[in-house]
């Protein structure tokens, strides 16, 4: 190889494109654990403890027609749904920054910035996605005074990122894409491993799609008119002081509405896979492995990206033996996203001693 074709290998490997890579790879792992956690012990508990406030305080309080007790209990399943929804708005936004911290450690070579620049630049992006992070997850457990301090780390966290994405565009406005580029991302490809995981990240993404299009259509024509006609029927009984009736219709509604979120779930599970599937495939040279433990770690997180939807889907139909199984293939992607996180931190500190490949 000469020196004109080894630049742009060198520029990838830049202080900012490995701080991107290391920083997403990282941020994916975080927001990977806090849905396992999640998953585990949280969301199964949080939805049974719904359906309990539903039958044992809100219907007995319709019945009475009891409205402090009706705002009672819908003041405790709020409280459980906005926990739930601060913990989900982490795991969502954490892998999102992640995403975007790899896509842009692929287009540092074509940055025209210092390498200073380039770096703080990289350092805003993950600084910032982890600020929001850390913030949005801890402002529900904390004191309204400090909440409002949370919420403020939360805003500028965004704007870290906002301000790193802008830097980062403004320096590509005067990049030139050219057989370099081309043969670059050619070269990054070439591997065994960067080829299972770009391919399986396409057909995940094929299939969410595909699946997705199918599920919108079940769930206008099917799924939302029968939510509305359980809710309508439980608050009908209620009042009549049909206990046993309303207790059904409730019932019913709950499993729809668990069953609607798993489909969701499994729907966005796929191309979230698919998506980091793909990423991952482009930073495959920057993992300090040999080729063949690189391709098994490849492997092994391709099938924990392909069978955990599945088995999350499945859940929807089977109950909770499926979601162990989605649970347990979800760990395997970790554990893969884990050593490449590893074999990355192993490339650094060989480029530092001056002998990686």
């Amino acid at each position: 190889m000469t020196a004109a074709e080894a630049t742009p290998v060198l520029e990838q490997r830049s202080s900012a494109a490995r701080l991107l890579a290391f920083g997403g790879i990282s941020l994916i792992l975080a927001g990977m654990l806090l849905g396992e956690v999640f998953a585990i012990f949280i969301s199964h508990a949080a939805s049974a403890q719904i359906r309990r406030e539903w039958i044992a305080s809100v219907i007995p309080a319709i019945e009475r027609h009891d409205l402090s007790g009706v705002a009672a209990g819908y003041n405790r399943i709020e409280d459980i749904l906005e926990r739930r929804g601060r913990i989900m708005d982490t795991h969502s936004h954490v892998i999102a920054y992640g995403f975007l911290a790899l896509a842009l450690a692929l287009l540092q070579a074509m940055i025209r910035y210092s390498q200073r620049t380039r770096l703080l630049l990289a350092a805003c992006i993950v600084s910032g996605g982890l600020a929001q992070g850390v913030s949005v997850f801890v402002s529900y457990w904390v004191s309204h005074l400090v909440r409002d301090w949370a919420l403020m780390s939360s805003g500028v966290g965004g704007a870290l990122v906002l301000l790193g994405v802008l830097g980062n565009f403004a320096g590509l406005r005067r990049a030139r894409l050219g057989t370099d580029f081309a043969s670059q991302m050619s070269r990054l490809l070439s591997s065994a491993s960067s080829q299972i995981l770009l391919r399986t990240g396409a057909f995940l993404i094929l299939v969410g799609m595909a699946f997705g299009f199918y599920y919108a259509w079940v769930f206008v024509a099917q799924q939302e008119p029968r939510q509305i006609a359980l809710l309508d029927a439980a608050l009908t009984s209620a009042l009549s002081r049909d206990a046993g009736a309303a207790t059904t219709s409730i019932t019913a509604y709950r499993a729809l509405q668990s069953r609607i979120a798993i489909v969701t779930a499994a729907h966005s599970h796929v191309i979230e896979m698919g998506i980091m599937a793909m990423l991952l495939a482009f930073v495959q040279n920057f993992i300090f492995l040999s080729d063949r433990w690189k391709r098994r770690w490849a492997i092994l997180f391709c099938i924990g990206g392909a069978v955990m939807p599945i088995c999350t889907y499945s859940a929807s139909v089977f109950g909770l033996v499926p979601a162990a199984f989605a649970d347990t293939f979800g760990v395997l992607s970790v554990v893969a996203l884990f050593a490449m996180l590893s074999g990355l931190i192993r490339q650094t500190g060989a480029d530092e001693r001056g002998y990686a490949p």
